[in-house]
């Protein structure tokens, strides 16, 4: 910028000299009083004009006065005192020469390679981006300036340790609720009652104590916790160890109780982080309990825990209150839709026909969305047969046509399902406002937004379950047919593996009242009975198996192939009879962007959260996803990644 003033100046000046000359001239060719006033005049006024433009440019030297002019050999201390040290390197990357802050912190390296010494500088010749890195225990931000070969490094360790203290000192809020504790304490003679309230209060305020947590009692089964993001981090390292000791040590009591806990972090307000809070716990609440939750305003959800299988409760109290609040609803609509989940199955479907029966009761017009391009093969000729019957006349309603049945008091009741990603029309889920959640499946972080009413129950087997033991709560009288009955039991067969698994009393409790409905049992099996095509497919899946660890199996289906859904889940169910097995993975094409994850486990191993690291979801014990992805192998990596962290997380081998 200097230089091109003095530049200008230089032609000005020369250009009022050249003005001046011509002036002079002229009077001297001319002799004329004219020419001599001009040649005056012109001296004059470009006298002025170079006096003024000596001194502007002065006054703008004075200014510009530069660092290296105005430090001159001071310019090693100043670099010094402000914590930059120079690196320069020649075109092999070989360090030729240090500043003196390099010296005078006793390193050496002249002659060295640059990325020997700091690997970590490799990145800055591939973009300008700005890295921290550590030197004799200091941090220092590196630059590299490519066209100079020159690396600067500046002192960053005093404004890193503030940074990090602040960062440590940001508050977390937490609330912690004992699960089953009421229960535990209902049944309880007034000894054993006072030995489990006061062996879980201890244990929670030891952990507590021990960890430098503020902790105040609010009600007999909760807390809230104030600490900090030092000690949350301490909490991840120990994988919160306190959720494991709590039941360990109630379980010396001969109880069966645990501990879920949401955390609200990333905030500077509190009743953000208070609220974050109350949202993490009651997802904890509907994902089964035993668990952590943390929710941040710039992380995703983080879950740890989850170690063990949802407890079934028969709450009767519940179950009521759920069935009038449905009622009471079913009867101010103008008309009920009914939907499931993409993919339906015996369950979403015959979740589907319970609810119907229920809209029927009411005497209210139902209609079910189903979308049979996108419904399991088996499910979809029995929706075919059903449609075709005339007594379904208008019931089953394509997604293309849902918009022809909305009216301002349509009542949606989702079933099976509480993703919108997953529902068969995501449109029809914008276009109705009252909308009811009626679900089995453990609650993830999407939701379907601001139902009226939510049954979400993630110990039940099915939604089957869940609706056909509503059918008891209700004042008026559910009549199916034999074959809606059959159906909704095949629902429950699907779900439950053949009631092999996640089955408690209320299962039996509500297969038994399908079968007073006159549920044709073996024809229910007959649904579900595989062709020998299918046959051949399983055990070509269970052909492609290895290993994965001690107790782990993961299979895969051929890369050019394409398999449904249902077929990978059921040869994940041939597999867990296995013994020994902890968990199965099955991994297959459904599409031709598209690879699929069916997972299958016993107690120990909670394959929804390492379904839910690749974007699915379930239950505790069933679970899958979807991944777009062109590529098999790429998938199976991602997979083994991801039981690898949860194994790692849980210290499980």
């Amino acid at each position: 910028m200097v230089k091109k003033l003095i530049q200008l100046r230089k032609i000005l000046i020369s250009l009022l000299l050249l003005e001046f000359i011509f002036s002079l001239l002229g009077y001297l060719f001319f002799k004329s009083e004219v020419s001599f006033f001009l040649a005056v005049y012109v001296f004059i006024k470009n006298t002025i004009c170079i006096l003024v433009i000596l001194y502007a440019s002065s006054v703008i030297n004075d200014a510009n006065y530069s660092v290296q002019e105005a430090l001159n050999k001071e310019t090693k201390n100043a670099l010094i005192f402000g914590g930059v040290g120079l690196v320069k390197y020649d075109e092999n990357r070989n360090i030729v020469w240090m500043s003196d802050l390099l010296h005078e912190l006793g390193i050496r390296q002249i002659g060295h390679k640059l990325l020997e010494w700091q690997p970590l500088l490799a990145s800055l010749f591939d973009d300008d981006d700005v890295k921290v890195i550590d030197i004799e225990s200091r941090k220092y931000e590196a630059y590299n300036s490519k066209t100079s070969r020159l690396i600067f490094l500046k002192d960053v360790t005093d404004y890193e340790t503030v940074a990090k203290e602040y960062e440590d000192q940001q508050l977390c809020v937490a609330y912690l609720t004992i699960d089953n504790y009421d229960e535990s304490i209902e049944y309880a003679d007034e000894q054993k009652a006072a030995s489990i309230q006061s062996t879980t209060r201890q244990i929670i305020l030891d952990w507590a104590v021990a960890n430098g947590i503020i902790l105040k009692r609010y009600k007999s089964d909760g807390y809230i916790a104030i600490f900090n993001e030092r000690i949350y981090r301490k909490q991840i390292e120990d994988h919160f160890r306190i959720l494991d000791d709590f039941k360990n040590k109630i379980e010396e009591l001969g109880e069966v109780m645990a501990l879920s806990i949401g955390i609200g972090r990333g905030s500077t307000v509190l009743r953000e982080l208070e609220e974050m809070a109350i949202s993490a716990i009651s997802m904890a609440y509907s994902r089964g309990g035993d668990q952590v939750i943390v929710k941040s305003n710039n992380e995703d959800i983080r879950y740890f825990g989850g170690n063990s299988e949802s407890n079934e409760k028969i709450n009767r109290i519940r179950a009521r209150v759920i069935a009038q609040s449905l009622s009471a609803l079913i009867k101010q609509a103008d008309n009920i839709m009914i939907m499931g989940h993409k993919q339906s199955d015996f369950d979403s479907f015959g979740a589907s026909i319970a609810m119907l029966a229920i809209s029927r009761a009411y005497e209210k017009k139902a209609q079910i969305v189903i979308d049979l391009d996108s419904i399991e093969e088996k499910t979809k000729q029995i929706a075919t047969e059903l449609k075709s019957d005339k007594r379904y006349n208008d019931v089953f309603v394509s997604p293309a046509r849902v918009n022809e049945y909305v009216q301002p008091g349509t009542l949606l009741i989702s079933v099976d399902n509480h993703k919108p990603s997953l529902a068969i029309s995501e449109a029809l889920l914008d276009m109705v406002e009252n909308k009811v959640v009626i679900d089995h499946h453990r609650r993830g972080e999407e939701f379907i937004d601001l139902p009226l009413l939510t049954y979400l129950e993630p110990a039940a087997s099915s939604a089957v379950e869940l609706i056909v033991e509503l059918f008891n709560y209700l004042r008026e009288d559910i009549t199916v047919t034999e074959r809606e009955a059959t159906i909704m039991y095949a629902g429950m067969l699907i779900d439950t593996n053949y009631f092999r698994t996640r089955v408690g009393s209320r299962t039996f409790l509500a297969a038994a009242s399908l079968r007073d409905m006159q549920a044709n049992v073996a024809r229910a099996y007959e649904f579900l009975q595989d062709d020998y095509k299918t046959t051949i497919e399983k055990l070509s899946i269970s052909e492609n198996c290895y290993q994965f660890g001690n107790d782990i199996l993961i299979a895969y289906g051929k890369e050019d192939e394409f398999y449904s859904r249902t077929l990978l889940a059921k040869a994940g169910n041939e597999l867990m009879n296995i013994a020994g097995i902890k968990a199965v993975f099955i991994v297959g094409r459904v599409s031709k962007e598209t690879i699929a994850i069916s997972a299958r486990s016993r107690k120990e191993i909670n394959v929804q959260i390492i379904m839910e690291q690749l974007g699915g979801g379930g239950h505790f014990s069933m679970a899958a996803c979807q991944i777009k992805e062109d590529n098999l192998k790429n998938v199976l990596n991602s997979l083994e990644e991801a039981i690898n962290q949860y194994l790692d997380e849980r210290k499980l081998d």
